[in-house]
């Protein structure tokens, strides 16, 4: 296995290192392996740097699909905490200690893990069923629709976005009611929910749904349900079952330990703190330098603006990392949970298929 940076994928249960073969990442074919800590293994493969900041939306995207490949794959044989797209680790060194680190966050979430899957649905208007009801339900939409036809053009304008605005407010509130219809009925068979980003106005919602694994019939057959329901005004697409994307995501960051030192300084603190400490001095110095004091306008090169990230910075090292740093490089990390009605109990016991419904 060569050196140089590692593509992180997840974290599963295996007490041996693995070799998943080649599997096609970016624009070749990438050997992906695992390396392993106690019983838990982290699933990598080789890269160059790559900074998906400076790339095209195209390109990430298509990158993002090679990630989630190679997840997927490993979830056919394995429970899998997923790493968020873009985690990169400098070596095969640093992949351990994530492992080393991250032991006690893992180990008890990969049983409660196992026992859950995430579908993601998209439900969007048909665009004629819909415009086509607003017409016949809406009587202020008739009444200016009929309107602008007995109008010239040029004095139709007017008239015209006065209509597309209406229409606009006529989905917004249809939307609402559409989706409160999706989520009462899906409501029983999932423990959470999760909103992503809508595309365009004709997206009623784009969520994804976690749920135990003995579940997922039920929940399938509610989509059908809906899908019967709608009568072909709204297309469901569902996808799954998936890895937790959006509800445990394994989040890293590498810093510098003078970023840590040039914190405590904006703070006014010494190397040993207490979150008292690093709570009271924030507040302290917030109110000497907030905008309403010094009058000067809030952006994002201000005093104050550096103070706040200078504290939110030091609060997420200090809640991993007690003391302060004694390596030039530190690993902050977290699992990111997301979610509304999200609850995790430590007791609790414990290939994706897809779908497209809709005419």
């Amino acid at each position: 296995m060569k050196d140089g940076w590692k593509h992180l994928y997840g974290v599963i249960g295996a007490s041996e290192n693995l070799n998943f073969g080649p599997i096609k990442v970016g624009n070749q074919d990438n050997e992906v392996y695992s390396v392993t800590y106690k019983e838990l293994s982290a699933i990598f493969s080789n890269t160059s740097f790559t900074d998906y900041k400076t790339m095209t939306k195209d390109v990430v995207i298509r990158y993002l699909l090679d990630h989630q490949k190679v997840v997927e794959s490993m979830m056919n044989s394995h429970s899998i905490i997923p790493f968020k797209f873009g985690s990169l680790a400098h070596s095969e060194k640093d992949v351990e200690r994530i492992l080393t680190q991250g032991y006690t966050l893992f180990k008890p979430l990969l049983p409660w893990v196992r026992e859950r899957v995430e579908f993601e649905l998209v439900a969007s208007w048909d665009r004629e069923k819909v415009f086509k009801a607003l017409y016949e339900e809406e009587s202020e939409i008739r009444s200016l629709q009929k309107n602008i036809g007995t109008k010239s053009e040029e004095d139709a304008l007017l008239e015209k976005i006065k209509l597309g605005k209406l229409v606009q407010q006529y989905l917004i509130k249809r939307k609402v009611l559409f989706k409160d219809k999706i989520l009462s009925q899906l409501k029983g068979c999932t423990e959470s929910q999760c909103d992503h980003d809508v595309m365009d106005d004709l997206m009623i919602l784009n969520m994804g749904f976690l749920l135990r694994r003995e579940m997922e019939s039920e929940f399938d057959q509610k989509v059908q349900y809906l899908d019967q329901t709608f009568l072909g005004e709204v297309c469901l697409k569902l996808v799954g079952p998936l890895p937790l994307y959006s509800f445990q995501c394994i989040e890293i960051e590498w810093v510098e330990a003078k970023e840590i030192r040039e914190a405590l300084a904006l703070l006014g603190l010494k190397e040993q703190v207490s979150l008292a400490d690093i709570r009271n001095a924030y507040y302290q110095k917030a109110h000497s330098l907030h905008p309403d004091k010094t009058g000067e306008p809030l952006n994002s090169v201000s005093e104050f603006e550096k103070l706040a990230e200078a504290y939110k910075f030091f609060r997420k090292y200090y809640n991993q990392h007690r003391s302060f740093p004694r390596e030039d490089r530190i690993l902050l990390m977290e699992v990111r949970t997301n979610g509304s009605n999200y609850c995790r109990k430590e007791d609790e016991e414990g290939g994706g298929k897809s779908y497209r419904h809709g005419r």
